[in-house]
């Protein structure tokens, strides 16, 4: 039936651990520096870096929207942050770890894809390249995001 792929990657940030997972876990910071993300809205808004609570992502890219259902996985500052996405065709954990650097922060971002129906796999293969690039774009957005925050 369906399917799992692993993508990981890694970057350093030139910024403390505690700011980088601060721009990681907090939803109007992620808003911010994530291009693709339109909105992230939690069901208990003050518990918006528990783990276990849900939200709704909404995703714009180009003139599609795109909703998905979302959960804190875990959350540990400074050293990992990591939430669910799913939709009908795909289950994804998207996995920051935050190693602290002195000063500086290396980050190792993994994408574990589920996919739900052979369908879905399908398309995950046929869609793996840009996934990939999306993933490290995201990470690079991460880190320019941080950099800047911390020189203005």
């Amino acid at each position: 039936m369906g399917g799992l792929s692993i993508l990981k990657h890694t970057v350093i940030i030139k910024a403390p651990a505690r700011f980088v997972f601060e721009q990681l876990s907090t939803p109007s910071a992620r808003e911010t520096w994530t291009k693709v993300i339109e909105s992230i809205r939690y069901e208990q808004p003050s518990e918006e870096k528990a783990e276990g609570a849900s939200f709704i992502q909404i995703q714009k890219e180009g003139a599609m929207r795109t909703s998905f259902h979302g959960k804190n996985v875990a959350v540990f500052e400074p050293e990992t942050y990591s939430y669910s996405l799913e939709s009908k065709a795909f289950k994804m954990v998207i996995s920051y770890h935050l190693e602290d650097l002195q000063g500086e922060t290396k980050v190792t971002q993994t994408y574990e894809v589920i996919y739900l129906s052979t369908f879905a796999k399908i398309m995950g293969k046929l869609s793996s390249k840009l996934t990939e690039k999306l993933a490290q774009a995201l990470l690079q957005q991460l880190k320019r995001y941080c950099e800047d925050a911390l020189t203005k």
